[in-house]
């Protein structure tokens, strides 16, 4: 089947329209709303729609392909629907699990714990399509996934594990009312967050190629105007000029001096880099878990926390740094509040005595604040 075809049909389904294939499913008459036909440009409310190759073979149907007005006029559409969708992984074979061991997976280094026991449940994944565009004097596009989970962690290893299997699991059925927009805020922005991490490792050779061109063009003005105010120095040495025509000559090198420095301006503008994250589609994953409570302790202060054993991809999610929100299975606490911290931050606290996030540090609540700390201006330009 013409995947191009599977696409429009998907869509005109999608909008509430009708589409019946031929047995050759080399095309599908379509039944189309009032709306759907207008903004397809088609003809008619009732239409045959087929692939270039059997277009020619199949007088009055429309064509879908590469180039095609009406594959153009379709692509804008999918954007716009279809962007979220909920699933739940099949429920695991009930045969006896083996015991859990955090100890394989977490370190603790300044505290110690003891478990509490563990019990299968069920917890939300978000997953996150991002359209990322990365642009200074050449351009680079791509789209970034990027799994959450419900406790606020990031779940790179789950993006690929749940974009395979889920075609395959059924959907789920959600009320509005089950998550309040507070809480898909804080995903939200801690999805923002992984996902401008991933960019910033995933473009590096990117940088690499803008950094090298913008020392070459420097470089390049840099060596023009040189040549010029030599040239002008050597004028003046040869002719031995003095009074009003040394003057002029010595207003034209400044002069000089001026335009390197704004080209030079224009330069440095031209090639900062500018990224664009804009969001595409949300997946909602319910996968099955295992749950294991531990009960840590820290000089005379104790808290339990609960660990989660992600049954898809067979080992536990991260903890999320209290202090900077940070995925780590680095755990180290305050004395004072037992706060969890990851390594940076414990370091931190090891040096000055004072937990960062006893003194109201904490993971950035609004986009303005990822950006901040990931060194990113609030235009989207990388700060240097």
């Amino acid at each position: 089947m013409n995947s191009l075809l599977e696409f429009t049909s998907n869509l005109i389904e999608e909008s509430d329209g009708a589409v019946e294939w031929a047995n050759s499913k080399n095309s599908f008459q379509a039944l189309l709303p009032e709306d759907v036909q207008h903004r397809l440009g088609l003809p008619e409310s009732l239409v045959t729609i087929s692939d270039r190759t059997s277009a020619t073979e199949e007088p009055g149907s429309i064509p879908i392909g590469f180039g095609t007005e009406l594959l153009e006029r379709a692509i804008p559409m999918g954007l716009e629907i279809g962007r979220t969708a909920a699933i739940r992984m099949p429920v695991p074979s009930s045969r006896k699990r083996s015991g859990l061991d955090p100890r394989r997976h977490f370190s603790f280094p300044n505290a110690t714990f003891k478990e509490k026991g563990d019990h299968e449940s069920w917890l939300d994944y978000w997953l996150w399509s991002f359209d990322v565009a990365a642009e200074a004097d050449e351009r680079r596009e791509e789209v970034h996934h990027i799994c959450v989970s419900s406790t606020g962690t990031g779940c790179p290893e789950l993006s690929e594990l749940i974009l395979e299997q889920a075609s395959d699991w059924e959907s789920l059925n959600i009320e509005a009312s089950e998550f309040t927009n507070k809480k898909l805020d804080t995903l939200f922005m801690v999805a923002c967050d992984r996902a401008f991490r991933q960019v910033d490792e995933n473009i590096a050779e990117f940088k690499e190629t803008v950094t090298r061109h913008h020392v070459r063009d420097i470089r390049r003005i840099e060596t023009y105007f040189q040549d010029l105010s030599n040239e002008m120095e050597a004028e003046i040495r040869k002719r031995q000029l003095k009074g009003a025509d040394l003057e002029i000559r010595r207003e034209k090198i400044h002069q000089l001096a001026s335009e390197k420095s704004r080209k030079l301006a224009v330069l440095k503008e031209k090639y900062k880099l500018r990224l664009r994250l804009r969001p595409l589609a949300l997946l909602l994953a319910r996968l099955s878990v295992r749950r294991c409570d531990l009960l840590v302790k820290r000089r005379k202060g104790q808290r339990q926390l609960s660990f989660v054993y992600n049954l898809l991809s067979r080992r536990f999610d991260p903890m999320a740094c209290e202090a900077c929100g940070a995925d780590t299975y680095t755990l180290g606490f305050c004395d004072d509040s037992l706060h969890l911290l990851c390594a940076t931050c414990l370091a931190w606290y090891a040096d000055r005595k004072k937990c960062p996030r006893c003194r109201g540090k904490c993971p950035p609540s609004k986009i303005d604040g990822v950006l901040k700390r990931l060194g990113i201006a609030d235009n989207g330009q990388k700060q240097p």
